[in-house]
């Protein structure tokens, strides 16, 4: 049996205790719109409807767990929360252990960029979405997975290929939407490891398509099964798959997304590090035109452009939460994948110079960058929080005043829903509009929950009929989103 090497035990609980502190918004407890609806409807009741629905299969034991000790939601959101954080350094330290193969810090100095460029790469900006849900422990848990993966196709060591398609799958039932990590670990290893010799690439890259798509299509089949024989409506997957037309939409859309984001960068900021990361490539080949390592710049290129596609994988088969960060985790590891590159193919971080100098100012910049972007999102969704308790109490006092002067007690909440007016679900003003800022009251998924879950009321959702619903919106000449009519609620929640 293999040591456990004291100095990796120090170096994980050093990196998990700086992850902690900058999560303290997170930890100290908070509210997605998923966590309401879990609290809603139930561990046991998500599990089977929403996360196994999904194909989450890892999830879904989790939930009925929960649901079997009766775990408190608060408790369960900060569990999942620490899980993931430990599951995420552990990947850092797993990123970090893979890239010495490829070049080994000579001092204390290099070891800590590496690892700084280790944590910048899993730790990225669309990464913090993925720490917003309880499914972040399986999300962690997938991303581990498929970078374990990747290691071992490049590798090409014994049973390589049943290995990999093994870690594959347990990542697919763990969570579909991070693939596109995988394939981006892959042409960053396989061009490491083979350097200017296509074929083994070309192959690496091939053999990944393969191996992805085995359990992907599995996993494809029982998500329809589940849903044919419970009989549950699927939203993740359409009956007629558009593959051509998702195409087009990726490609189409996809200026805007390196410049938005998803709202959880600032905008511009990554074509700019992007912009200047190829001008030091280009300076540092210029400065270097003796070098045999011509093909520096094929290869960089190549890297970023399969990584931004690999950004976009799971679109291909269904547009559900196209702008959402936690699908695009590959666009968000970009940078650092690039400052891997960097690390590794040249000595622009080993040799001082101008140069060297730059590329440094430009990391911790990114890193500061980073790191600055989680807390300003973080506490811009704990102020969200606030409102939406507020924004209860208000409805509380409301359905009181209602009841006292009617005599007729509400049991019941029907959500109407209102479209093309997406910008009511976010609260005035709010500077990231993200799903970390949605107003938890004007989604179709959480309403009843939040409201639920601070009034104690319980009360039944049902679906109205259109008679009911115009003469909701025909009366409610209010300026509110809400209004009582006998014993049901009737709250509007907007499309986007």
């Amino acid at each position: 049996m293999k040591k456990i090497n004291k100095n990796d035990i120090i170096l994980l609980i050093s990196l998990f205790t700086i992850t902690c502190l900058i999560f303290i918004p997170f930890l100290t407890g908070h509210y997605a719109t998923d966590t309401y609806n879990i609290s809603n409807v139930g561990y046991e009741n998500y599990a089977i409807k929403w996360s196994l629905k999904d194909g989450r299969i890892i999830m879904a034991l989790i939930g009925l767990i929960a649901n079997k000790i009766n775990i408190s939601i608060e408790l369960y959101v900060f569990i999942t929360l620490v899980i993931a954080l430990l599951i995420s350094n552990i990947t850092v330290m797993t990123l970090n252990k893979i890239i010495k193969k490829y070049k080994q810090p000579t001092d204390i100095f290099q070891k800590i960029i590496l690892i700084s460029i280790c944590y910048i790469t899993i730790f990225n900006f669309m990464y913090l979405e993925d720490m917003y849900f309880v499914e972040n422990i399986v999300m962690s848990l997938s991303i581990l997975l498929y970078l374990k993966s990747a290691d071992i196709i490049v590798e090409r060591k014994k049973h390589y290929i049943i290995k990999s398609l093994i870690l594959v799958s347990i990542g697919i039932i763990s969570y579909q939407g991070t693939i596109g990590m995988y394939f981006s670990f892959i042409i960053l290893f396989t061009i490491l490891k083979n350097k200017n010799n296509i074929k083994p690439i070309v192959e690496d890259l091939i053999k990944s398509v393969i191996i992805a798509l085995i359990p992907i299509s599995l996993n494809f089949i029982m998500v329809k099964m589940i849903i044919n024989t419970n009989n549950i409506n699927g939203i993740r997957f359409r009956e007629n798959i558009e593959i051509l037309n998702n195409i087009i939409t990726i490609l189409v859309t996809l200026p805007d997304i390196l410049q938005e984001t998803c709202n959880l960068f600032p905008r511009n900021i990554l074509l700019l590090y992007i912009l200047i990361l190829t001008l030091i490539i280009l300076a540092y080949r210029l400065k270097n035109l003796k070098e045999k390592n011509n093909s520096i710049i094929y290869k960089y290129i190549l890297i970023t452009i399969i990584i931004i596609l690999s950004s976009c994988t799971t679109y291909i088969l269904t547009l559900t939460s196209f702008y959402t960060g936690r699908l695009r985790n590959a666009l968000g590891a970009l940078i650092g994948l690039i400052f891997i590159f960097i690390y590794t193919e040249t000595s622009i971080l080993q040799k001082k110079g101008i140069l060297n100098l730059i590329t440094m100012i430009t990391l911790i910049s990114f890193f500061l960058i980073n790191i600055f972007n989680y807390e300003s999102i973080m506490l811009q969704h704990k102020k969200v929080n606030k409102l939406e308790k507020q924004e209860v109490e208000d409805i509380e006092q409301y359905i009181k005043n209602y009841e006292e002067s009617t005599g007729i007690k509400v049991t019941k909440i029907a959500k109407v829903p209102i479209y093309n007016n997406k910008d009511k679900v976010y609260f005035p003003n709010t500077k990231n509009k993200t799903s970390f800022t949605h107003d938890a009251l004007k989604t179709s998924w959480a309403a009843d929950g939040a409201i639920n879950f601070y009034t104690k009321r319980n009360l039944e959702n049902i679906i109205i009929t259109n008679e009911q619903k115009n003469k909701y919106l025909e009366t409610n000449n209010e300026e509110l989103d809400y209004k009582c009519i006998e014993d049901i609620l009737f709250i509007n929640v907007y499309y986007f």
